[in-house]
């Protein structure tokens, strides 16, 4: 433990914050149209791909929902919103040559023309651009998802209304077709993911063809890409994209999703692709490993009755990365059951462990980000069914659940104070239900104590700096003589102990278990 201490805080005093620095926001995740239906009149544009409560069909959800519910991210305290991918989707359902499964593109993920935006989306007074500028007016950030890797899926029956077309994909202007593919456009060397137009990453076109495209979407006033399956086109072709980005503007996040809980030298390559600063040059991760997803996250079986020491376990390879910091950590999202678990997949989640892990993501290194429904402690197993509709009665239970409290809470402590933002991290204590660390930024420091057993715990940590310390949850002041600090913790409660700069009053908000 001492070495580790050692290790990690040798670099303890990181660089002051770049302007624009990601690491100073937090992220909602929402599928749009699984969000609010704000316009009923571009649910079913062609007849079969809108079907209310069939999760594989779209839900309604479009730009108008969330311009006019941003008070409600805004609320909980979030600064920036992860939207699913907005480009145009094939133009009806979809079913498979063998009929054992149909669906529609309701998530995204199928793009069928990258330069547009799908119709279902938009609606008169409420394009992208008026979201993005609806967003920015009130201080929150768009992150679009975006998917290089491939096109729809290429495999439809005969009674699929755009089976003719069922091989090509556009953008730029341009079209392309894989089963007339004279340009080299398509991967066939494999692997491919189920029937996906796979592109050709090794052809500098495709590269330049995506640049192009995107960067239009970056210079609409998109703030951040979340990049879909990194890990299916080398790192080459992301090292380009990321150049090209970043040529048109300085500080523009990127980050990335590869599937695994344990490789972290191939997590940490993204992040290294290019010398410069993390925001101007490679990939930042989206951070599996310390995710909490049903079923998956290796996170889920500490807060759910285990032992605090996988943490460490996980943190010792924080190394790979050039800024763990700029990690973006989360407890569940899109394609694993949800923390609640549903329909008899991943496990349930009482309020309480809810506490526990948020209490973890929006204290330690990396920028947190939260699902869609998690303010009201949505279930679901496995996709589709870990994507339910929200809709308004969703925004309205979230005014009163102790979930969304205590998510307000917790975005106002890590607003309050830089080491808790941007600062390295390292251990101060580890137990079954207990765990302690520090946190050093600029010559500021944050102590944090969690405990998640069901009564109070004494916790004592050393090596801390001397000094006068300010508490965040409770606006408590303790004085650190000799590099020690006892802490009482509530039950399921975090104390969060700060050397430095605090900005605001955050201990006057209340919220968590406390509060009940």
């Amino acid at each position: 433990m001492k070495r580790l201490v050692l290790m990690l805080l040798a670099a303890a005093l990181a660089a002051p914050a770049a302007a624009g620095d990601f690491r100073d926001e937090t992220i909602y995740l929402a599928i749009t149209d699984r969000f609010v239906d704000g316009d009923a009149a571009n649910n079913n544009l062609y007849g079969d791909e809108y079907v209310p409560g069939n999760l594989r069909y779209y839900q309604g959800g479009d730009f108008r929902g969330l311009i006019d519910n941003l008070d409600h991210i805004k609320g909980l305290g979030f600064t920036a919103v992860w939207i699913t991918p907005p480009v145009m989707q094939p133009p009806g359902r979809y079913v498979n040559g063998s009929q054992t499964y149909d669906a529609a593109g309701y998530h995204g993920y199928w793009a069928w023309d990258f330069s547009r935006i799908d119709p279902h989306l938009e609606s008169k007074g409420a394009a992208y651009p008026d979201l993005i500028k609806a967003a920015h007016a009130k201080g929150i950030k768009i992150i679009q998802d975006v998917v290089l890797n491939h096109g729809h899926g290429g495999d439809t029956h005969p009674s699929v209304k755009w089976h003719n077309e069922r091989g090509t994909v556009r953008g730029g202007g341009k079209t392309f077709d894989y089963y007339a593919d004279d340009k080299n456009w398509f991967n066939r060397k494999g692997p491919a993911l189920a029937d996906l137009l796979d592109f050709n990453d090794e052809n500098p076109e495709v590269l330049k063809w995506f640049s192009g495209i995107y960067a239009k979407y970056r210079d609409m006033g998109v703030d951040a890409f979340r990049i879909d399956t990194l890990g299916w086109m080398s790192n080459a072709f992301w090292r380009g994209f990321a150049a090209e980005m970043h040529k048109g503007k300085k500080d523009f996040f990127l980050f990335g999703e590869a599937w695994t809980n344990d490789d972290f030298k191939m997590l940490g390559a993204y992040t290294k692709l290019s010398p410069g600063e993390p925001m101007n040059s490679s990939i930042a991760a989206l951070d599996m490993p310390l995710s909490a997803m049903g079923d998956w996250g290796p996170l889920e079986k500490v807060f759910k009755g285990g032992d605090y020491a996988a943490v460490d376990g996980i943190l010792k390879h924080d190394g790979e990365y050039r800024d763990p910091a700029y990690n973006v950590t989360f407890l569940d999202n899109h394609d694993k059951p949800r923390f609640n678990g549903g329909n008899g997949e991943g496990s349930p989640a009482t309020a309480e462990q809810y506490y526990d892990a948020l209490n973890f993501y929006f204290t330690a290194r990396g920028i947190p980000c939260v699902f869609y429904g998690t303010e009201v402690r949505m279930p679901g197993g496995n996709d589709p069914g870990n994507r339910d509709y929200l809709g308004v009665a969703g925004i309205e239970r979230a005014r009163t659940d102790p979930v969304a409290r205590h998510l307000r809470k917790l975005n106002a402590l890590r607003a309050a104070a830089a080491p808790l933002r941007k600062g390295r991290q390292a251990p101060l204590l580890a137990a079954a239900d207990q765990y302690a660390f520090r946190r050093d930024y600029a010559g500021e420091t944050a102590a944090v104590f969690l405990n998640k057993a069901g009564t109070p715990a004494a916790l004592k940590a050393a090596g801390l700096p001397d000094g006068t310390y300010r508490e965040l949850y409770t606006g408590v002041t303790a004085t650190v003589r000799g590099g020690t600090l006892v802490a009482e913790v509530p039950a399921h409660g975090l104390r969060v102990f700060v050397k430095g700069i605090i900005k605001g009053l955050p201990w006057e908000l209340p919220g968590g278990p406390e509060a009940k």
